[in-house]
């Protein structure tokens, strides 16, 4: 009797492979010979075969082979069929290969507006003010990413993911939020945004959180996290925040989906990551553990950029090199790495401006209630933010709500500020119980 299965887990319980008379028999997956045999075999079905020259034979078969390491045969005829049902031609075979093992008939990378690609800096720029030079470098990568150059100096079969970014910076100087505008802008839609905090995984065991349990364990069904989600929608942005702090064996499977842009789940499924853009983030080289256990800051906002970029990437270098031993890491990332600068006050300003007018707009959204604020008014809430620019971003948020909508809420129960009324903010004054707004309604 033979029993032919997908895996020994499928075997009944009451079957008991130690059994001297049963025998396991693996069969493997074709190698290189086998491929080129049946795919030399079936080939000539594809729609352009008789019409293309050798040398585009030739390639296209090679190509055939080359993209179906790890597949079955069944899977490589299942290709062919594919091929011929959506009318691809032999040199297209690429794009019949990227179809069946992502599932998805449609190309999102195909469909994009070439314009809003061209124009991507001015876009992004838009989004994360003061971050020019990281803005620069992620249009870059993103224009090269929209013609499938990436990784494609090493091999002309590259499956590696269509881009890796490491951002690198301090906390709220817009590392997240490049993240988030970079997926509004390839795929206009914040649905194809992944995201890890990395601060989660910082056991060893925690990878099952990523690619799922082993067989034999609690939640072997469920499947991974992240093999799971990329599974489901393969054209995504996939972000890895703070890296830093997650265990370092879990890096290492960042070696596989860097190189091959592929991910085993540990129900045994391949996921493919070849669609997706990679980034990950890190607080690297702003501070540094001293030996009394207290954290001394090592760059800080007064040094220029040019600086606070060489401290950090030095400091990036050193973890993976000595402090964790992964230099592999780093080297597949390669250049990719983007220091980010800090939050100044021209840029302090303009932040401040565009959430003054998000405050407004809700406002006036919401309520039909105008919002005005006088020079002073706007100079003292500045003042205030400028006063302290160590938490970026968010700080400049976080002063805001402190200095302006906390007391602007209480003022507008208090003056009865109806629909179709304007509340000006002549000035705003620090009081033993908090901040005061000057106000009139009109």
């Amino acid at each position: 009797m033979l029993w032919i299965l997908d895996k020994e887990n499928d075997l009944p319980a009451w079957y008991n492979l130690n059994n001297a008379k049963l025998r396991s028999l693996p069969i493997p997956k074709p190698d290189h010979d086998i491929r080129s045999y049946i795919i030399s075999s079936v080939v000539s079905r594809i729609d352009g075969y008789k019409e293309a020259s050798d040398e585009q034979r030739t390639d296209s078969t090679q190509l055939f082979i080359t993209q179906t390491n790890g597949l079955f045969a069944s899977e490589i005829i299942a290709i062919v069929q594919l091929a011929k049902r959506e009318g691809l031609k032999l040199n297209e075979i690429g794009e019949a290969i990227r179809r069946y093992k992502l599932g998805i008939m449609e190309n999102l990378w195909a469909k994009l507006d070439y314009k809003r690609i061209k124009n991507a800096e001015v876009y992004l720029s838009s989004r994360v003010m003061g971050q020019e030079r990281a803005v620069r470098h992620v249009a870059n990568i993103l224009k090269r990413s929209v013609y499938s150059l990436s990784g494609s100096q090493f091999s002309r079969y590259s499956q590696r993911p269509k881009g890796v970014l490491f951002f690198a910076g301090a906390t709220g100087v817009g590392k997240t939020e490049l993240a988030k505008a970079i997926t509004e802008l390839v795929f206009g839609s914040p649905t194809n945004y992944i995201r890890f905090d990395m601060s989660e995984f910082g056991h060893e065991q925690a990878d099952q959180r990523l690619v799922g349990a082993p067989p034999g364990y609690v939640g072997y069904d469920v499947g991974g996290e992240l093999t799971n989600a990329v599974k489901q929608n393969p054209f995504s942005v996939v972000l890895f925040d703070e890296i830093e702090k997650a265990n370092p064996k879990i890096l290492d499977m960042f070696l596989q989906i860097l190189d091959d842009g592929r991910l085993t789940s540990g129900r045994g499924e391949t996921v493919y990551f070849s669609e997706c853009l990679i980034i990950f983030t890190s607080n690297l080289g702003i501070y540094e553990l001293m030996p009394d256990g207290t954290k001394h800051q090592v760059v800080t906002p007064d040094m220029p950029y040019e600086e606070v970029s060489a401290k950090i990437t030095a400091s990036i270098d050193d973890f993976f090199r000595y402090k964790i031993n992964r230099p592999e890491i780093l080297n597949r990332i390669g250049r990719n790495i983007t220091v980010f600068d800090f939050i100044r006050r021209d840029t302090a300003e303009k932040i401040f401006n565009k959430m003054l007018g998000n405050v407004a707009y809700r406002l006036q959204d919401s309520h039909n209630i105008g919002l005005k604020l006088s020079g002073d008014a706007r100079k003292q809430i500045l003042d205030r933010i400028c006063s302290d620019l160590s938490m970026g971003g968010r700080g400049v948020g976080n002063t805001i709500e402190e200095v302006l909508i906390n007391p602007l809420s209480h003022a507008l129960f208090e003056n009865s500020v109806k629909a179709g009324n304007t509340i000006n903010v002549l000035n705003i004054s620090e009081t033993k119980d908090g901040w005061e707004p000057g106000i009139s309604v009109s």
